[in-house]
């Protein structure tokens, strides 16, 4: 059965055979759909029914139409309406996406967490620095999908703002590290060695597990 990556490959090699402002069109459509509601929208399905515009619009286009002949003056309200028609994600699918978030997060939290005496657990961080990062993609993704369809295209503003939330979720991270352990000191526990050490251990065959499955996974789509 095809999957996202094969669907992904097709609609490659059909936008390398439409005209470039048929092209820019194309994939102006399929960036707004992409960025519109993050992972609340089936991704298989929507790649899927690009697939069959993109392949419906290569027949028309060998027959001279454009892609707004095609597809209208109004490729947001076109998009809108898909979207409303397709299915959404299920509810394992945004908690899978969510979990490997999490789980780097507590990843590279953990791994700078280690003392001579053991592991220094800070529960408020753990549950904080994930959260700031999930709000700032779903920013991120926000700012993507307004500018997309701009009157007038806004780009340098885009990456101004896309780097600032960037740079602020940084800093605010890295405040947070910093002056929580002050301010909340009840949310530090101190996980005595060799206990410190044999969870993080755990969480470094985690990690490297979950890479070699989505690896593996990869490579056996392609």
């Amino acid at each position: 059965m095809s999957n996202t990556s094969d669907y992904r490959q097709q609609l490659d090699q059909i936008e390398s055979q439409l005209h470039p402002n048929d092209k820019k069109y194309f994939q102006d459509l399929q960036l707004y759909l992409l960025t519109k509601n993050l992972v609340r929208s089936d991704e298989q399905a929507l790649t899927l029914e690009l697939l069959t515009m993109g392949q419906d619009f290569l027949d028309a286009s060998q027959h001279g139409e454009t892609a707004t002949e095609f597809f209208g003056n109004e490729p947001a309200a076109l998009a809108d309406a898909l979207l409303a028609e397709l299915p959404r994600s299920t509810r394992w699918q945004r908690l899978q996406f969510i979990g490997i978030l999490v789980l780097i997060s507590w990843f590279f939290l953990l791994l700078g967490a280690g003392t001579t005496t053991g592991l220094q657990i800070n529960w408020l961080l753990l549950i904080l620095v994930p959260f700031i990062e999930i709000m700032a993609i779903e920013l991120i993704f926000k700012i993507m999908n307004h500018h997309v369809y701009d009157a007038q295209p806004h780009s340098t503003l885009q990456y101004i703002l896309v780097s600032g939330v960037t740079l602020a979720t940084i800093a605010l991270i890295v405040g947070l590290t910093i002056s929580v352990p002050r301010i909340a000191p009840w949310s530090v526990s101190l996980l005595p060695n060799p206990w410190g050490i044999l969870v993080q251990i755990c969480q470094l065959i985690i990690y490297l597990g979950l890479l070699g499955f989505v690896l593996i996974k990869k490579r056996r789509r392609q």
